[in-house]
């Protein structure tokens, strides 16, 4: 059975973004009104003026609609970080470094690599100490970046690192649209841009060959939100090799109906092997691996959906940590609610985590 997918999958700095555009550009009509007023009849300079703040009046609001259900940009901060300021360390020495890097691969169809990789406190390149990795997959539409913008992970990591809950570990945050606009699944599309590979092969390469990484599966793990929870989890099976531990918050557990025309090109074959709902009954599991299942209560039948994955990776006999985020939908903010719980089971030093990150409820 195929998931069906809303519209509102991830919050996305686009649609904010693009609202915002459309107000400025309507206030950039009235004041252009204004200054020509002397121009026009009173009665028709009264009308454009009254029409063209009401379209700013109804944009705004529909700006905090967007906002309000996604949960995407919380504070003024959040807000200059998406339009394109910088996202950089929190400051202090308790705090990590989030720099931006380019990882193209223009063969995989890949020109632009846009990732963010969170390196944490008290980092020093050279010193000898090697570091667990934890990639994070966006949700579509979205942005390399969104994780630490809308998901909050550096104050997160940060926190839990200085707590001694988690030890200090590398983050990856690449970007799943291959430099384009378009939902691409993490999939190898048929005669198009090749991005479970580009992900699998080209950033993790990037990324251990530049950074001090711990090696083997055992000290890589991959997460990801919504379409990035479907990536995670089918990556992460796919790749046994590679990763140990999936994070997969609001997952799919197939790539979708308009991916199997669009990426697959209706190749059936291929849709089953990157549905983790159809291949995980029969998957051998090279080695053990741990899943944490992250799903908003408020999520309708996804929380139906989300819990019958987790028991599918339970019953294959798999550590599996099945959580209900209470009064969340398919936003940013569940994801943000759930990370640090899914970073405690994943990384956890002390077993049970620390009390400090709030009361863990485990729902089954």
């Amino acid at each position: 059975m195929t998931q069906h997918r809303s519209i509102w999958t991830t919050s996305a700095p686009g649609t904010a973004l693009a609202v915002t555009a459309l107000v400025v550009l309507v206030l950039v009509v009235v004041r252009t009104v204004l200054r020509r007023r002397a121009g026009l009849p009173p009665r028709l300079w009264r009308a454009t003026a009254a029409l063209a703040a009401a379209l700013a009046l109804s944009l705004l609001a529909t700006a905090a609609y967007v906002n309000a259900y996604a949960g995407y940009l919380p504070t003024t901060g959040s807000l200059e970080q998406a339009i394109g300021l910088p996202v950089t360390d929190q400051g202090g020495s308790g705090s990590g470094l989030v720099s931006e890097v380019d990882v193209p691969a223009a063969a995989l169809g890949v020109p632009q690599g846009r990732t963010f990789i969170y390196t944490p406190p008290g980092y020093r390149a050279g010193a000898g100490v090697r570091y667990p990795t934890l990639y994070l997959i966006h949700g579509s539409p979205g942005r390399a970046e969104d994780w630490f913008n809308a998901g909050g992970a550096a104050q997160v990591l940060d926190r839990l690192i200085s707590a001694g809950v988690i030890p200090p570990l590398i983050v990856v945050a690449p970007s799943a649209n291959a430099g384009f606009f378009g939902d691409t699944e993490c999939l190898n599309a048929v005669g198009g841009r090749q991005l479970e590979t580009y992900l699998t092969s080209s950033v993790v390469h990037f990324v251990d060959s530049h950074y001090p990484t711990k090696p083997g599966w055992s000290n890589r793990s991959i997460g990801g939100m919504s379409s990035g929870g479907f990536c995670a989890l089918n990556l992460g099976l796919r790749h046994q090799a590679l990763f140990g531990s999936v994070l997969a918050f609001e997952p799919y557990g197939d790539p979708g109906v308009v991916a199997l025309g669009t990426l697959l090109h209706g190749n059936r074959t291929l849709y089953a092997a990157n549905s983790p709902r159809s291949y995980l009954p029969g998957l051998r599991f090279q080695h053990p691996m741990q899943f944490f299942v992250n799903v908003g209560g408020a999520s309708g039948h996804g929380v139906s959906t989300v819990r019958a994955l987790a028991q599918q990776l339970r019953r294959r006999g798999q550590r599996t940590d099945f959580r209900v985020e209470p009064g969340q939908s398919h936003t940013w903010t569940e994801a943000a609610a759930g990370l640090p719980y899914a970073l405690a089971f994943t990384f956890s030093l002390v077993h049970p985590p620390s009390p400090r990150v709030g009361p863990m409820v485990r729902h089954a």
